[in-house]
């Protein structure tokens, strides 16, 4: 006869349990304090100074829920046991509080109290085990809150709020932290910022729960969680924009996206969605809810690597929600190409039940689900289809036409162009040459011709580029710039760009008809905005250095050679590389 488990040889297992991170770990715990009716729940960070690098060694979770008695304490540090196995809330699975708390730390301690009743202690500990002292979770015993967190029962206030532990609640402590990363606090508390902000958004928003971040004996590094709303559309949101400013990030402004409408999509979409019941073996339905969001148009062009815009990038994906809580994020084969900046643009979340575990898959430490591309011609004969076919052609779909119609808007910044606006890479140059004053040719062309042409001159470039009926403004505009960018079809020529210095600024014109702009600048547009931008820019400073040779005839005209002779060469080598 021997043991099923060899537990002294099984803790290095239990220590690599699949957990993303010490955020994912963390999130357990917290789902056990929501569970046990917390309110509030305080995640503490004791640093270590001995090294001289002031870096985390322990990580307690206290919450003020209803705490647990004797028995459920006794068993809270068991491998497989669980006091929530019905399908109500987050928990249920049984493997939660030990597994979490081993994925960080050797050593964990757990303490638990209820009203009118005896503070006690359960301790698993690692190395204990391996040695083969630890050989069972000892009974619990009678204990008092160690030294060190004291204060927090003590009339306690964490940013003004007054947090009550006193009654009833719990104490998890993660001793010797041998597994974060990273280990600084103030790197650490970003990440659980963004990432337990996500995870608990809907807690958040609803004010039914508070979350709060300090360093043990301190309160200079104390904070609370808010909402990260990936479909950015939550007024108490993390990431929040203000119109008249699109490129910065406010405490308080306004959602930054708005419900995405499309036919009879006006933002959210319910999918009944048949599954087996296990108890009964019935057929029953529940239903999946689908919520999408894209940008307003004034933050979607304040282009992607601004502020908000590199915000976003951090949260491209589907956010899947069970219990009002996300267990996943990913692209889960609904989309594919992740790196194209328009997938910033657009928000997606599935939101379901925990009726539906199995139909998603969801994993034992709720971290992930089963949702990717399968061969549909497989399941023909199937009565329960699996999930994701159901959910792509809703999904899949949806997010093809946002792209479309983010693409087509961001391809729209092009009439900027038209009407004289002005672009970043404009606004650059500006900032740059408004600091070296020097006589340029477009500089000698402005001082020696008439505002009244001037204006005419802009006037028909604008029209000439696609602008039928520019306003006043639109000219005064589109004058202003030392380096005017504008798209226009020049044919197909070796004339890739044109500079010309006639109306008191250097216009550079890319030519839209060019075998350039066809095989190389149109894809370099679709793929990567700051791509594009640093490429403009590249030409603009070509542009502009042409425009300063003015007073140097041999070297004005050097330049236009050059230009000229790139030109064909560039030509040359696109239609030989792309087979044109």
């Amino acid at each position: 006869m021997a043991d099923i488990i060899n537990i002294q040889n099984y803790t290095d297992a239990l220590r690599n349990t699949g957990y993303k991170n010490v955020e994912s770990a963390i999130a357990e715990i917290v789902d056990n304090s929501l569970e046990a009716d917390a309110k509030d729940v305080l995640i503490i960070c004791s640093l270590d100074f001995s090294t001289g690098r002031k870096v985390v060694n322990e990580i307690a979770i206290l919450d003020n829920g209803i705490g647990m008695n004797k028995d459920t304490l006794e068993k809270c540090l068991v491998i497989g046991e669980s006091t929530r196995r019905k399908r109500k809330g987050m928990g249920r699975f049984g493997v939660g509080l030990p597994q979490a708390s081993l994925h960080v730390c050797p050593n964990v301690e757990v303490f638990s109290w209820q009203s009118n009743d005896s503070i006690r202690k359960v301790v698993l500990d690692v190395g204990k085990i391996k040695s083969g002292i630890q050989k069972e979770i000892e009974g619990s015993s009678e204990e008092q809150i160690p030294d060190n967190y004291l204060t927090y029962f003590k009339d306690y206030e964490h940013l003004g709020k007054k947090i009550d532990f006193t009654k009833s609640g719990t104490l998890v402590v993660w001793n010797n932290c041998d597994r974060l990363k990273p280990k600084k606090v103030g790197s650490l508390f970003e990440r659980f910022k963004f990432l337990l902000g996500r995870k608990f958004r809907y807690f958040i928003h609803q004010r039914s729960h508070y979350i709060g971040l300090t360093v043990n004996g301190t309160t200079q590094q104390d904070e609370s969680l808010r909402p990260n709303d990936p479909l950015c559309l939550m007024d108490d949101n993390i990431l929040m924009g203000d119109p008249t400013d699109p490129k910065r990030v406010k405490k308080k402004g306004e959602s930054i996206f708005e419900l995405w409408e499309n036919g009879d999509i006006c933002g959210t979409v319910n999918l009944p969605v048949k599954y087996s019941d296990l108890e009964s073996n019935e057929i029953k339905e529940s239903n999946v809810e689908i919520k999408f969001s894209w940008a307003k148009e004034v933050f979607h062009f304040a282009g992607g690597e601004c502020e908000i815009g590199k915000f976003l990038r951090k949260n491209v994906g589907i956010s899947i929600i069970r219990a009002k809580r996300e267990i996943d994020f990913s692209k889960f084969d609904f989309f594919s190409e992740v790196n194209k900046p328009q997938h910033r643009w657009w928000g997606c979340e599935i939101r379901f039940e925990p009726e539906l575990d199995e139909v998603f898959g969801v994993a034992n430490n709720k971290q992930h689900v089963e949702l990717f591309e399968l061969e549909e011609e497989e399941y023909a004969e199937e009565e329960l289809k699996p999930i994701w076919f159901l959910l792509n052609k809703i999904v899949g779909n949806e997010i093809k036409q946002i792209f479309k119609k983010l693409e087509a808007r961001r391809k729209g910044l092009r009439t900027k162009t038209k009407t004289g606006g002005k672009l970043p890479e404009e606004a650059i140059v500006e900032a740059v040459e408004g600091k070296n004053p020097t006589i340029t040719a477009s500089f000698h062309n402005k001082e020696n011709t008439s505002q009244a042409e001037l204006f005419e001159l802009g006037k028909k470039r604008l029209i000439d580029a696609g602008n039928p009926n520019p306003s006043e403004g639109d000219v005064k505009n589109a004058l202003v710039p030392p380096v005017k960018l504008e798209f226009r079809d020049l044919g197909d020529t070796s004339a890739f760009v044109d500079i010309s210095s006639k109306m008191g600024n250097c216009w550079l014109t890319i030519n839209t008809g060019s075998v350039f702009y066809r095989d190389l600048y149109s894809k370099i547009e679709e793929e990567d905005e700051s791509v594009q931008r640093a490429f403009n820019l590249i030409l603009m400073a070509f542009a502009r250095a042409e425009d300063e040779a003015f007073n140097n005839d041999v070297l004005y005209e050097a330049f236009q050679d050059v230009r000229e002779q790139w030109g064909i060469k560039l030509r040359k080598y696109l239609k030989t590389d792309f087979k044109a």
